[in-house]
């Protein structure tokens, strides 16, 4: 969703949302709540429908720029790794531009996924399996790269604080508004002195510093005893909200399941947002969280009956919650299963799609 909440992204195999659609794929659109119209954005510079599936889709802050997954092959000329790619299209120009590809642009030998661009649409991260999109990439995993649209250059940033690669893989980048920041979650155990967990772990780089940190600690900065995934950064790249499973993050964590937190950059305090108004932890786990551009709220999926009063429809929900009040307010109580909010801070409106309960979490 666009920063002011105009305009939402999102994928779909519907054949009758625009004219036209017969590639009989999944397809990337943007709809414009103001004018109602919607657009079909997994297009070539001209305007040909993509050959094959595209999603994963990721929206610029005044909704012009729109970085996708695709497994197309024709929406730029010369794609012929025969993987998925990250793209960018611009809905103002019609120009889609692919950005998986290393600084001088040859493509990459591996597929790509997750994008995630930044307020501007300048940077976009992405994690891919590539070997050849930076230079010294030698360690068979999966990483975060991101890719400047202005000067062309591809840089890795799922490194530690001198440079030196991950051993183990990398996922789900979150970019900062200004592209500085980037959160990510990784099994790798050197990214920061003292790892010694065992499991995935949040971190975040300074692409202008180079220092990684781990942000998946309590507030005293010990280690979590469980996984942590799925970040969020707030547009100042200071708070990143995330999901785990570990107990000690914060006092009181005794309900064994996954739990929404959120962790301050500059102070340091972690702080778990997953709970009822007066503070009491969910009865069933929560995940995807999504964080708005200041850090004061956060949006997320939960399984969880006591986060408010009245959740009898035995489905996962969207909730709300202002992270210096931890007060939840969930977007609506209806017998389906609500997920993948998408929080605009502006308009404070939380976009959500309905899909079918999902039994397990990645």
């Amino acid at each position: 969703m666009s920063a002011d909440g105009r305009y939402v992204a999102f994928q779909s195999n519907a054949t009758n949302l625009v004219a036209g659609d017969t590639n009989g794929t999944t397809d990337v659109f943007v709809h414009d709540t103001q004018t109602g119209d919607t657009t079909r954005v997994n297009v070539d510079s001209l305007g040909t429908e993509g050959d094959r599936d595209s999603f994963s889709s990721s929206i610029s802050a005044d909704g012009r720029y729109v970085a996708f997954q695709s497994f197309a092959t024709n929406l730029v000329a010369g794609d012929t790794n025969g993987n998925a790619d990250i793209f960018v299209h611009d809905t103002q120009t019609g120009v889609t531009t692919r950005v998986s590809v290393d600084s001088v642009g040859t493509e990459a030998d591996s597929y790509s996924q997750t994008p995630s661009i930044s307020a501007d649409g300048r940077y976009v991260a992405f994690t891919s399996t590539a070997t050849n999109l930076v230079a010294g990439d030698t360690n068979g995993n999966t990483d975060i790269f991101v890719h400047d649209t202005q000067t062309g250059v591809t840089t890795r940033v799922n490194v530690d604080s001198v440079g030196t690669e991950g051993d183990n893989g990398s996922y789900n980048p979150s970019i900062s508004a200004d592209g500085r920041y980037v959160a990510f979650y990784s099994s790798a155990t050197n990214l920061v002195a003292g790892d010694t967990n065992g499991v995935a772990d949040i971190f975040v780089h300074d692409t202008q510093t180079g220092n990684t940190t781990r942000v998946s600690v309590d507030s005293v900065g010990t280690e979590g005893d469980g996984l942590s995934q799925s970040p969020s950064i707030s547009a100042d790249g200071r708070y990143v909200a995330f999901t785990s499973n570990a107990t000690n993050l914060v006092a009181g964590d005794t309900n064994g399941t996954l739990d929404i937190f959120v962790h301050d950059t500059q102070t340091g305090v972690t702080t778990r947002v997953s709970v009822d108004s007066n503070d009491i932890e969910g009865d069933s786990y929560s995940t995807g969280p999504s964080i708005s551009a200041d850090g004061r709220y956060v949006a997320f999926e939960s399984y969880a009956t006591n986060l408010v009063a009245g959740d009898t429809n035995n489905a996962g929900d969207v909730f709300f919650t202002a992270t210096n009040l931890a007060v939840a307010s969930t977007t609506e109580n209806i017998p389906s299963t609500s997920v993948m909010g998408l929080l605009s801070l502006m308009t404070g409106v939380v976009a959500f799609g309905l899909i079918r309960r999902r039994k397990s979490i990645k």
